[in-house]
């Protein structure tokens, strides 16, 4: 209804509307058309009602009672009227204001706060967020030198430039940190903090190809005997690596919590519950334990270097998982080539002509068994893949994948006891 506002009749407004459950009451000006005073049970606010120049109507939020009064309310509804009138879309000019002060907001940020949203977002749910966040932006990662930048300003040859310098030094490391980047920036697209990815269509720097190579039993006897003056925890880590066929991640961050022993009257019987948070493929696995997996499991829990309160099977610290994987390789592979010119030297070759073991890597410790395990003791190749915690790999049914779930245990355990008793003969006497 029209009346000739007052402070007595707006505030009768607001005492009905706070007893009365009719909804919201108005009040229309008489002195100043299109002006209203809305009413609810919580509030009021002052509104202008037009018509664009394009027809459709408007209303134009002005403020709130009693914070703005009935004076100051309708000199805003004669600006207001005046911008209509000009041809101003008034709420529209809001919302573009709205959108442009987020833009700004989110342009002043920089890559690292970003990152740093990111990981609490994204990477803390991931098994190796760690890792993936050093890749983008720690000591050696993609970005590090663009960590104060603006998003918005990175371009995709600023990326294209800092991948291929990261190729030059480690070409496949550096396929890694561009899919980690991708991924981010695809994230970032998705959160409207970018409207587009600086990393969109750059190509792999390098090629990979599918590693084939696995050890013979030769070498592996190489690799085992060289293991011996690592002492802990790298002696009986790379030897369980090669009994237990897992991934190297999973074994050297292996919780004491997750293993049953057994017994010396049952030593077949040990199992190690490998969570599926912890795995590559997310899928949780029971490992049966061979006797000799035990006896080195048993080795490094009660070894004296051990801190004897951590939780950990291998660490140094008591609190972290062992690390220095990169130097322990390189005394293996120090003693095997020292081992070869000894053994060429007592047979009275010349030592020069003594080569180095060809390149591995401590994942192809899980081919070598594979291949062997296939081969010389007729391991399945299903049974083989659930002991590696692939999907599926060796069959080519999708039917397959979906409804064979079965755990193998029996399967699994009596193939890695086999396993180890090939190893017992023919690697470790």
């Amino acid at each position: 209804m029209a009346a000739s506002l007052t402070k007595n009749g707006i505030e009768a407004l607001i005492l009905k509307a706070k007893n009365g459950s009719a909804g919201q009451l108005e009040l229309h000006d008489d002195r100043e058309p299109g002006l209203r005073i809305r009413a609810g049970q919580r509030s009021a606010s002052w509104s202008y009602w037009a018509r664009l120049k394009n027809g459709q109507p408007t209303r134009i939020k002005l403020g709130s009672w009693p914070g703005m009064g009935i004076a100051e309310a309708r000199i805003a509804a004669q600006e207001a009227r005046a911008k209509i009138v000009q041809g101003h879309d008034l709420n529209e000019e809001k919302r573009v204001a709205t959108r442009e002060a987020a833009l700004e907001i989110r342009t002043r940020t920089t890559l690292k706060d970003v990152l740093d949203l990111y990981e609490e977002l994204i990477l803390a749910q991931h098994r190796r967020g760690t890792q993936t966040r050093r890749a983008l932006d720690g000591k050696k990662g993609l970005m590090t030198t663009l960590a104060n930048r603006k998003p918005a300003s990175i371009t995709r040859a600023e990326i294209s430039d800092l991948v291929r310098k990261h190729a030059r030094q480690a070409p496949i490391s550096a396929n890694r940190k561009l899919a980690y980047a991708s991924a981010f920036f695809n994230w970032c697209v998705e959160e409207e903090i970018l409207t587009d990815s600086p990393a969109k269509n750059i190509r792999k720097p390098a090629k990979e190809n599918e590693r084939d190579r696995f050890h013979t039993l030769e070498e592996l006897r190489e690799v085992w005997a060289a293991t011996t003056g690592l002492g802990y925890p790298f002696e009986q880590l790379y030897r369980l690596l090669i009994v237990l066929p897992m991934r190297r991640e999973e074994i050297s961050a292996m919780p004491i919590v997750d293993l049953t022993i057994g017994d010396d009257d049952t030593p077949d019987q040990g199992i190690w519950a490998l969570p599926a948070g912890r795995t590559k493929n997310a899928k949780a696995l029971r490992v049966p334990l061979s006797p000799l997996a035990r006896s080195i499991i048993l080795k490094a829990l009660n070894h004296e270097e051990r801190p004897k309160e951590s939780k950990l099977l291998f660490s140094t610290t008591g609190e972290t998982s062992v690390s220095g994987f990169t130097k322990a390789k390189r005394r293996i592979d120090k003693a095997i080539h020292g081992a070869r010119i000894k053994d060429a030297e007592e047979a009275g070759v010349d030592p020069e002509t003594v080569g180095r073991m060809p390149h591995w890597t401590v994942h192809d410790l899980r081919t070598t068994f594979n291949t062997h395990a296939c081969e010389i003791l007729g391991v399945p190749p299903h049974v083989a893949d659930r002991i590696l915690n692939h999907v599926a790999t060796a069959t080519r049914s999708k039917i397959m994948r979906v409804y064979n779930k079965s755990e193998m245990f029996d399967a699994r355990k009596t193939a890695l006891c086999d396993w180890a008793d090939l190893l017992s003969n023919r690697v470790i006497s």
